[in-house]
């Protein structure tokens, strides 16, 4: 049976669980980290947390990183769109990770699936989670 690579949770618990441990900065509600802790998550450390060293997830554009953090923090959902093997699932995996403490909290599409499609299916979701109003 092939190994199953495990989701952003699992594999960087320790990661997770220090910058948790010692995140003193405001959290929006329901986040598991704050903003900024979210940010060393994803872009990595210079120096160890707590004795745990933080990995950089992504490497890239440290202002696209800062953008899609805000807007999470904000009301509005966030969409990566993009070439093939830019990292959109890689990042939208750790970002759900740290935020909501699950990976499993993301929405994919295809080539073939309309971004009209995408916000029918999120604008859905959201309504259901709320329930009846």
């Amino acid at each position: 049976m092939p190994d199953i690579r495990l989701p952003a949770e699992a594999k960087f618990k320790t990661e997770l669980e220090a910058l948790a441990a010692h995140d003193d900065k405001p959290r929006p509600p329901g986040w598991a980290l704050s903003p900024r802790a979210v940010e060393t998550y994803i872009l990595g450390a210079a120096k160890p947390v707590g004795g745990v060293t933080i990995t950089p997830k992504y490497v890239g554009d440290k202002g696209l990183i800062q953008v899609c953090i805000a807007t999470l923090a904000s009301d509005r959902a966030l969409m990566l769109v993009g070439e093939p093997g830019t990292a959109k699932s890689w990042l939208s995996e750790h970002l759900a990770a740290a935020v909501s403490g699950t990976s499993a909290l993301i929405v994919q599409g295809t080539a073939g699936t309309s971004e009209d499609h995408l916000k029918y299916s999120w604008n859905y979701a959201l309504l259901l989670a709320q329930g009846p109003t």
